[in-house]
């Protein structure tokens, strides 16, 4: 992993631009993150895309494998880079020891955080452009409904990023990260409708996982991307935004440059 130097935390003008280039070679050298933040929802989208071959006319009994993988990647896609791309690495630094080196310079918690952010979002907009392209060529997307996309992933990214920050925001065992968002990052997956019909679910499963903030997300993503009939989008924003506020000030709150004191 790139370490991220104490001069680039100083008070000088081109501090945060260093920080900011810091924090994109960390995450493009660090293989791990690179393959569950790049690869790993290719190789879901791959899936999908070989399902739909295998049933060209949707299966017959409703499911289209394309248009319900196009909002499931996406999804995963941009928890992916939120959780390993984003908690899993500043996890990392802390267990490292460079974030302590960090806290002995006059950066600031809210600097530090703000700057892991450009690169991550280039991430998500090249996503997000890819799996649009896909929609729009499937006729799943209607251009009258991408500005409405875009809001959707814009709160969404803004609510998994300070999830993940609150996540990292004073563990430091990056090995009990992984094994706990491998894990749970499945479940949200499943029990926001994206993989499966929540119909199939048992009645009270049904009612916990939709109140959950993923499976807003899932839910305007399928409205906007695919077309598919769901309920409020604005509801869902409102979802977002709320657990977006409260996830980030906990995130900076809580954030430590070590696993206990903060700063």
């Amino acid at each position: 992993m790139t370490a991220v130097t104490p001069p680039a935390a100083g008070g000088r003008p081109g501090a945060f631009a260093e920080l900011t280039r810091a924090n994109a070679r960390e995450l493009v050298r660090d293989p791990k993150s690179l393959f569950f933040v790049m690869v790993f929802p290719l190789l879901f989208m791959a899936m999908f895309l070989f399902m739909g071959t295998l049933n060209p006319s949707g299966g017959g009994g409703g499911f289209d494998p394309v248009r319900s993988g196009i909002p499931a990647v996406l999804l995963m896609a941009f928890m992916s880079l939120a959780f390993f791309g984003t908690a899993t690495p500043l996890i990392t630094m802390r267990q490292q020891g460079t974030l302590r080196m960090l806290g002995t310079t006059p950066l600031r918690r809210t600097t530090f955080i703000v700057a892991q952010a450009p690169a991550r979002l280039a991430i998500a907009l090249v996503q997000l452009a890819v799996l649009s392209a896909a929609a729009l060529a499937t006729g799943f997307l209607q251009p009258s409904a991408i500005g409405r996309l875009l809001v959707t992933c814009a709160l969404g990214l803004v609510m998994l990023f300070a999830a993940g920050y609150l996540v990292a925001a004073r563990m430091r065992n990056a090995e009990l990260a992984n094994g706990v968002l491998a894990l749970a990052m499945p479940v949200l997956l499943m029990l926001s409708g994206v993989f499966l019909p929540m119909e199939i679910l048992p009645e009270a499963v049904r009612t916990v996982a939709g109140h959950l903030p993923t499976t807003y997300f899932a839910d305007a993503l399928r409205q906007d991307l695919t077309g598919v009939a769901g309920g409020s989008v604005v509801t869902s924003w409102l979802v977002m935004a709320g657990v977006a506020l409260v996830a980030a000030a906990g995130a900076v709150s809580l954030f430590s440059w070590t696993d206990g004191e903060k700063r």
